[in-house]
């Protein structure tokens, strides 16, 4: 019988149970929860990103699979995989009360025999499971902060074909709200642009792809995303140098962008001659300049949702945000700053989006900025549009 203490609680999330201390002792005056105030770090809103996890990887392996869950907190996504899913791995943290917890948490949901609890730093684990002859299929990687101190590690455990992921939840430098840090962390300068959101996300790939390529791993994301506090991206790897280097080459390009007109493109294999109405544009990157996510996996994932009644309705949403967003490249557009600069109001959303749908152009909602849409086409030509419906 496990003891449940008085500052502590049982919560349920999918088929996992967990024992965490007690959430209403973290909560701060705006009466939000503060994970990190709390002795071992668990964070409901992240529910939605374990959510997507289970579902990827449901639709990704169907018999089975080894995983490593390298920070894992109250052990809480690797107890869904393994309940969930079938998964047999290992949940690990360097913090000896999230291993006190990891340990009763396993006991609590009887898989003790599926999933072995660890209390080692994160790098350590992973360079000393390479060792083991056995090839993981999915490893997390999901820390209070940047991801990068561990990329490196996380790559050598991977089998040929495999997946990994990570979460960032240092958004302020990946929006440029710390361009030092950006610089430090990330290998990017920064350029102001009204498209923050998503061009931290092309930088956090790029930064992880090219570290891969070095390992002569592939790595493709097939899911990503920004939610709240943080950014989440799964990756499909494959351990191949020339796969690796030929994604490089088409995939880490420029995006370029003319502060004044607000046009914006994609630079691939390096083309250039790009113009706009303003004058030169600014290069930003280099960055990743392929797919954030694939439609297809998030359809295929969908596919998956009834098969797992517990998975929440804003999961859902958020996925079918992501199938319409995947079919237009283009990052996203800021409306409500196209028409500051033309000194109208903005119409309906719904009518933009209808009007240049009907004038040719591919456009999509993001789930970036609910102030934003993502066009694919001629940009001066749809700005025209857009002028002609403000008010």
């Amino acid at each position: 019988m496990i003891e449940i203490r008085n500052n502590e609680e049982v919560l349920t999330e999918g088929l996992a149970r967990i024992i965490v201390p007690r959430l209403e002792s973290y909560v701060r005056e705006d009466g939000r929860l503060e994970p990190a105030w709390m002795p071992v770090f668990y964070n409901p809103e992240a529910s939605l990103s374990r959510d997507i996890t289970v579902l990827y990887l449901s639709a990704r392996f169907k018999h089975g699979l080894h995983f490593i869950d390298a920070l894992a907190g109250t052990g809480v996504r690797g107890l869904r995989i393994s309940l969930e899913l079938g998964g047999e791995g290992v949940l690990n943290d360097v913090d000896p009360r999230a291993f006190h917890y990891i340990k009763r948490n396993i006991s609590l949901n009887n898989l003790e025999d599926r999933v072995q609890a660890f209390n080692q730093e994160a790098n350590t684990l992973l360079n000393m499971l390479t060792f083991t002859g056995i090839p993981f299929d999915f490893i997390d990687i999901d820390p209070y902060g940047s991801p990068i101190p561990y990329i490196d590690s996380a790559f050598k455990p991977l089998g040929k074909k495999a997946s990994l992921g990570v979460t960032a939840t240092d958004t302020a430098p990946l929006t440029c709200s710390n361009a030092r840090k950006m610089l430090r962390r990330y290998w990017h300068r920064c350029v102001d642009v009204d498209f923050e959101k998503e061009l931290g996300l092309r930088v956090l790939i790029s930064n992880i792809v090219l570290r891969g390529a070095a390992h002569d791993i592939m790595l493709r994301p097939v899911v990503s995303f920004l939610y709240k506090h943080y950014y989440r991206v799964i990756f499909e790897t494959v351990r191949n140098a020339s796969l690796s280097l030929e994604n490089l080459s088409k995939c880490v390009g420029n995006i370029w962008y003319c502060p004044e007109s607000l046009e914006r493109g994609l630079v691939e294999n390096g083309e250039g001659g790009v113009e706009c109405a303003s004058g030169k544009p600014v290069l930003v990157g280099p960055l990743w300049v392929c797919e954030l996510t694939s439609g297809k996996v998030v359809e295929d994932m969908l596919t998956e949702v009834a098969r797992y009644p517990w998975i929440q309705r804003h999961t859902v949403k958020m996925l079918n945000v992501l199938a319409e967003e995947a079919s237009v490249k283009t990052p996203y557009i800021r409306v409500d700053k196209v028409y500051s600069r033309l000194k109208k109001n903005m119409p309906p959303f719904n009518q933009l989006i209808e009007i240049l749908q009907q004038h040719g152009f591919k456009v999509a909602r993001t789930h970036f900025d609910p102030r934003g849409i993502k066009v694919d086409g001629d940009l001066s030509e749809a700005f025209k549009i857009m002028d002609a419906l403000g008010r």
